[in-house]
């Protein structure tokens, strides 16, 4: 049996096993495996096959702009290698064709005046993150922040998955969001947020380990039916992500912020996803 043909039947006996889409709760049937992280976060787009959920082709096609605006923004760093440049120039010009509005949004700091670039660059080193006096700027606007918390949502969910080994059912609750390193520069990550989630977990394939790329931390709270999770994307993305099988014990959710299992596009219809936590 050659190499693709193995690689299919792998799929199609995982499919079997996992009959339900990890990301719409099994609203609709599994056709395929999806990766999370997605490839695209990692150098040359090369992963270990770790970390795979089963995914129906509506949402892997719904939620291939998410994977890219954060493979990209975890990519922005002014000290990044030579490979990760290549893969950010290769990665934007694909998000240039698939959604050249993120594009424009990114580019609204390109046409100011000098002045206006170097306010922005203060407000980085304010933050005490170390800023090149020459350094581009970009502007995260209200169509990354809704793809940025598609993704958040579709890690904490992807996360479940990995530690529960079924998808969050439809009566479930998820919610996640997402910070930069600007967030977390000023005084790191809340120690409360590290004593909560104390278990490690990362891609490793023998001696291959892409802790570098992407780590995480979670817990499993069994009893409750409780799953929380904090992951880092190389170095400039982090996720905060959790779900409830049983919301009934949740408090009441003025905000918004917890949501079933849902379509991409009906959660980026949502106002809530126009707005960063």
């Amino acid at each position: 049996m050659g190499q693709a043909k193995r690689k299919q039947s792998a799929i199609q006996v995982f499919i079997a096993k996992y009959p339900d889409c990890f990301f719409c709760g099994g609203r609709r049937r599994s056709t395929t495996r999806e990766h999370m992280p997605p490839k695209s976060l990692f150098d040359s787009s090369h992963r270990p096959d770790k970390l795979v959920m089963p995914a129906c082709s509506e949402c892997n096609r719904e939620t291939s702009t998410a994977d890219l605006t954060a493979a990209i923004i975890s990519r922005w760093d002014y000290f990044s290698s030579e490979q990760s440049n290549r893969d950010h120039r290769r990665l934007t010009a694909q998000v240039r064709v698939q959604a050249p509005e993120l594009i424009e949004e990114w580019a609204k700091l390109a046409d100011a005046d000098e002045e206006e670039k170097e306010r922005a660059r203060q407000h980085l080193r304010n933050y005490g993150v170390p800023v090149p006096s020459d350094a581009g700027v970009a502007t995260i606007g209200p169509i990354t922040i809704s793809q940025l918390n598609l993704f958040a949502h579709k890690v904490a969910l992807a996360l479940h998955f990995e530690h529960r080994k079924h998808p969050l059912p439809a009566a479930g609750r998820v919610c996640a969001y997402w910070k930069t390193k600007e967030d977390f520069a000023p005084s790191g990550i809340p120690a409360e947020l590290l004593r909560l989630l104390p278990d490690y977990g990362t891609l490793i394939q023998g001696r291959w380990n892409e802790s570098e790329t992407f780590e995480y931390r979670h817990a499993i709270n069994a009893q409750e039916g409780l799953f929380g999770c904090l992951a880092r994307l190389r170095r400039g993305l982090f996720v905060v992500g959790f779900t409830v099988i049983d919301p009934g014990g949740l408090p009441p959710d003025d905000d918004g912020d917890w949501f079933g299992p849902l379509d991409p596009s009906d959660l980026l219809a949502l106002p809530r996803f126009r707005r960063k936590l």
